[in-house]
């Protein structure tokens, strides 16, 4: 292989590798704010149970 076929081959898995760490950033961020929101829906629930008499 050439040494431009080595380059585009590193730079083709450099790309691939920000891809990924991208892709795990979000899915990440998603996973966190769907578990702030369900202990949050949590937390109201055991407020009106602790109100009622």
């Amino acid at each position: 292989m050439t040494p431009f076929g080595w380059l585009v081959t590193a730079f083709a898995l450099f790309m691939a590798g920000v891809c990924l760490f991208t892709y795990v950033q979000i899915e990440r961020h998603a996973h966190q704010t769907r578990q702030r929101r369900l202990a949050r829906e949590r937390d109201v629930i055991v407020q009106q149970y602790q109100q009622t008499p």
